[in-house]
């Protein structure tokens, strides 16, 4: 019980320190995982535990859709893949067709890729300084 406790406060102190483009690839990573875990549960034809995957990542597509800046152009075309995930992950939940997930983790995951690249490049771009961190 202890454990479980020092690991949820430890992610707590992640999540809470975290830049807000280290929280975009967080919530990837998160929507990975969950779609993996539905995978996984499908074929063990666990289709309780893939529906709550599922939804799981459902909720984390829908957050990154409503963190989008639409004062950004490419919020629009981030808006259109997000629907597209949303449609696609409903309908892997409706049919329980694992062969859908895979294109859908190929896209979040070069959307993660992308995101920690640009993080990369901004903490190149402007380091903090010893004193301000």
């Amino acid at each position: 019980m202890a454990t479980a406790n020092a690991y949820q406060t430890y992610k707590n102190q992640e999540v809470s320190m975290a830049s807000p483009m280290a929280l975009i690839v967080m919530l990837y990573n998160g929507c990975i995982k969950r779609l993996k875990l539905a995978r996984i549960a499908i074929e063990k034809k666990d289709f309780e535990d893939a529906n709550t995957q599922l939804k799981k990542a459902q909720d984390i597509v829908a957050e990154l859709a409503n963190s989008l800046d639409f004062n950004y152009p490419i919020a629009n075309d981030l808006m259109a893949l997000y629907e597209f995930m949303l449609r696609e992950i409903i309908q892997i939940n409706i049919t329980k067709d694992k062969e859908r997930i895979e294109p859908v983790i190929n896209m979040l995951s070069g959307l993660r890729d992308t995101w920690k690249q640009v993080e990369k490049t901004c903490r190149q771009s402007y380091p903090i300084e010893e004193s301000q961190a």
